[in-house]
């Protein structure tokens, strides 16, 4: 039975830039970092420690199966989303306005390597 999220792996640009930039915006920890056959490689833990950001360097994926439109990050309510969102926008980073759907709101912004990331807030 499958109990939750784990972690998702992402391929970046520069890893020098990346986390730093995920740790800030996503006010995750660093967990690891180091150098594997496939490149460098640095992981992020959640403060409630229930899942993990994998940052790698490599080549980016080619097969229209593989690629990610956005990945997105649950936050406690609406209050913590427009709390995100407003420290997001000071942080001089461009977003989208807030988005209602069926079952949550959310808004969009871009990493440093064009990747669309979610933060998302359940109805």
């Amino acid at each position: 039975m499958i109990k939750g999220f784990s972690h998702i792996q992402l391929v970046v640009s520069d890893l020098d830039v990346s986390l730093p930039w995920y740790a800030t915006v996503l006010g995750m920890e660093p967990l690891t970092r180091g150098t594997f056959s496939g490149g460098d490689y640095a992981a992020l833990r959640s403060s409630s420690g229930r899942f993990v950001v994998g940052l790698q360097t490599g080549p980016v994926a080619v097969e229209p199966g593989s690629l990610i439109e956005h990945v997105s990050f649950a936050v406690e309510d609406l209050a913590d989303l427009h709390r995100h969102r407003d420290a997001i926008v000071a942080a001089g980073i461009d977003s989208s306005e807030l988005i209602e759907e069926a079952a949550s709101w959310n808004f969009r912004f871009l990493d440093p390597d064009g990747l669309w990331v979610e933060l998302t807030a359940s109805k």
